[in-house]
């Protein structure tokens, strides 16, 4: 079945015949063509019960500059109040915007805007030696802990969109570590860890009190019915609360014994 362009689509004809001219008044009991564009979904037809229903083919399937989700384009020839052809698909379209017959949906940009509402987990970055004090030109050892509030990665924010139970599922895309005096590391999906494995690390070369964090990138999957799972095309960066680090100088010191 052939995807129309929406060039295509609003070229489509209104009655038999009709050459895409000037629109002339034709009697109320002229054949002309009634549209229905649904989801492009098994089972959904015009004349179903269950013809608002969604599915993620239709929702996944559109590129993203399209508004989308897929839909089919059904059309019957009726003459007043007599249907003289039934409804037969004339192609499919992601130019939902324009589709004839459409009703509003859920589409991928209310997916991506869910997403961008998600309460996110916030993860906060501490440091060893303890106590997030250090020395100046001492390796020092950073970690990444999530919060317990918000949304990590595996976890399921359940939602309810135009009426159809979704669920997106974050994931991590990386990690950026900002140590506070101009310099970051990332990305990268290390939480880092302690010594002497931790593989996070960084050196200071001067005293003073720097604020660190960890901006954590987002992506996320959804799903329908909770079985498959679809990728949103999108991602969003979320900074972490800032940790104090203390850099002190050391000083020998000596001792008459």
């Amino acid at each position: 079945m052939s995807t129309l362009s929406r060039e295509e689509v609003l070229a489509l004809p209104n009655y038999p015949g009709d050459g895409g001219g000037l629109i002339v008044d034709r009697a109320a009991d002229a054949p002309r063509y009634e549209y229905a564009s649904l989801n492009d979904c098994p089972q959904v037809h015009p004349d179903s019960p269950n013809e608002e229903s969604t599915c993620q083919h239709a929702l996944r399937d559109c590129p993203p500059e399209e508004l989308g989700p897929l839909l089919r384009i059904w059309r019957r020839t009726v003459a007043g109040d007599v249907v003289l052809e039934p409804w037969d698909s004339k192609g499919l379209t992601c130019a939902s915007d324009v589709a004839p017959g459409a009703r509003p949906t859920l589409t991928m940009a209310d997916l991506k805007a869910q997403f961008m509402r998600t309460p996110w987990a916030k993860p906060q970055v501490s440091s060893q030696p303890k106590g997030n004090i250090t020395l100046v030109n001492l390796t020092t050892f950073y970690r990444v802990d999530w919060s317990t509030g918000g949304f990590a990665p595996g976890e399921v924010d359940q939602s309810v969109l135009r009426g159809i139970p979704v669920r997106i599922r974050p994931k991590l895309v990386g990690f950026t570590y900002v140590f506070g005096d101009g310099t970051t590391y990332g990305p990268t999906v290390s939480t880092g860890g302690v010594y002497p494995k931790g593989d996070i690390t960084h050196v200071y070369r001067e005293r003073g009190e720097f604020p660190t964090r960890v901006l954590t990138t987002f992506g996320a999957d959804f799903s329908l019915d909770g079985t498959r799972w679809d990728p949103i095309p999108s991602t969003v960066t979320v900074p972490g609360p800032v940790t104090t680090i203390t850099v002190r100088e050391a000083q020998a010191v000596l001792v008459n014994h």
